[in-house]
């Protein structure tokens, strides 16, 4: 096929493409508008979870929390070690 005839056909789909491509922009515009309205609100903590003190949080048994209070390595539960090359 020569390039005179290639260019034109190159040209018309990257025009239906780009109006394609608006058409679509713009419609998804307004419905990512629709979507984010009442997503931006303020949240709030959850009510079963207690706050984070000195002691830990209340009302939850976290174990990377319990681990890291650990008064010695062995009750901290860690992972054994890997001794390959």
């Amino acid at each position: 096929m020569s390039f005179r005839v290639l260019r034109p056909l190159l040209f018309a789909a990257l025009v239906a493409s780009a109006a394609f491509g608006l058409g679509v922009g713009f419609a998804g515009a307004a419905s990512v508008e629709a979507m984010l309205e009442g997503a931006l609100q303020p949240s709030s903590a959850p009510a079963m979870l207690g706050p984070i003190t000195e002691a830990g949080r209340t009302g939850w048994a976290c174990k990377p929390e319990q681990a890291a209070m650990a008064k010695k390595a062995q009750q901290a539960e860690l992972p054994v070690a890997d001794t390959r090359p």
